[in-house]
């Protein structure tokens, strides 16, 4: 059972009337719901059953029965059910549970309207603006997804599931000094979780502070052990401390855990090329291609190597990867010019350019 599951279960639980496994729809889905909280998934399937039998319109078995469905991920089941719930009779509980199977199914922009309906019925509930958010999320639209985050927690400071969702998407929008903080009420409220270490193992290093980055980072290893990721970035503070040494295991377990990481496969080539292992380093940075065939970073930084060691025309042209790499700079994109980018391919005379023009 999920924490919407375990939420709106506690909210309708009750005490089952005597008798309540014959008489009234009411009657049974308060049994049916007794054995949903139980996790007697079959009787409470039976009692939705007997209920329905008696009015098909019960709008709170056909919300349990969708509950049932979302559990057992059947989801179009729980779609329908749930639907069907909510036009018999609107609420909250049941727009909620729509969104969450809606999601399950990738229909993200019906779950989110589910979701936004659903907010405009209980305006004052954190977690509903917290879903709301999660769904801005994955139609990938971070600045609606912050804004209702933001209001959750107006709502509820120390609500630990947004916090740590909105300290996540800080971090992705390199909002790295908010994220810190954020990830640092995170540990307060739940210490010793591994995803928070983690995420601000990554804010550390972000920052620059590499040997936070990797206390943390070993804090969330010991946590998960078998977590590729926090390998990298442990990595990755190791690389900028100068120990490149234990970097290179650190990677080496990574891609042990997760033979086809490009993240890991990247940063232990670079590492490589940073000591002078250029031939290795070339030959890592080849092996994401089959993977990952629009990998710019490993395009780029197999230039870099290849004007190193002197082969500038395959290296000028690897470079030019960096026009698809938007964290190098600011000013990383091509202007917009009307004019085609000159690859010097062209008699640059013959072109009409206004920095050409007299």
């Amino acid at each position: 059972m999920n924490r919407h599951e375990r939420r709106l279960a506690a909210r309708k639980s009750q005490p089952a009337p005597s008798g309540a496994g014959g008489g009234t729809p009411a009657a049974l889905y308060a049994a049916g719901l007794g054995h949903f909280q139980a996790g007697r998934q079959l009787e409470a399937q039976t009692c939705c059953q007997r209920s329905l039998a008696l009015d098909a319109g019960h709008a709170d078995t056909l919300q349990l029965m969708g509950l049932l469905s979302l559990q057992a991920k059947q989801y179009d089941a729980a779609i329908e059910w749930v639907g069907r719930a909510n036009q018999a009779d609107p609420k909250t509980d049941y727009l909620a549970s729509l969104g969450t199977a809606l999601q399950q199914q990738g229909l993200h922009e019906e779950a989110l309207k589910a979701f936004d309906k659903a907010v405009l019925i209980r305006p004052d509930d954190a977690e509903l603006w917290t879903q709301l958010a999660n769904a801005f999320v994955l139609l990938q639209r971070p600045d609606p997804a912050i804004l209702n985050y933001e209001h959750a927690l107006k709502l509820n400071p120390r609500y630990w599931y947004a916090v740590y969702n909105y300290a996540v998407l800080l971090l992705q929008s390199m909002r790295f000094e908010e994220a810190l903080i954020n990830f640092n009420l995170c540990d307060e409220l739940q210490p010793n979780h591994a995803g928070t270490l983690n995420h601000r193992g990554k804010a550390l290093h972000d920052l620059s502070r590499y040997e936070e980055s990797l206390s943390d980072s070993r804090q969330a290893q010991a946590l998960d052990p078998t977590n590729a990721e926090i390998c990298t970035v442990i990595g990755k503070s190791l690389q900028k401390l100068g120990r490149h040494a234990e970097a290179l295991e650190s990677f080496d377990r990574a891609l042990d855990l997760q033979p086809n990481f490009v993240t890991a496969l990247n940063d232990k080539a670079f590492t490589l090329g940073e000591i002078q292992r250029f031939d290795e380093a070339l030959i890592l940075y080849r092996l994401p291609g089959p993977i990952d065939p629009e990998n710019a970073l490993a395009d780029f930084n197999v230039g870099l190597i290849q004007l190193l060691t002197g082969d500038f025309e395959a290296g000028w042209r690897g470079c030019e990867a960096r026009w698809k790499l938007s964290f190098l700079s600011s000013t990383a994109n091509y202007p917009k010019w009307p004019q085609p980018l000159w690859r010097g391919e062209e008699n640059i005379e013959e072109q009409d350019h206004p920095c050409l023009r007299g």
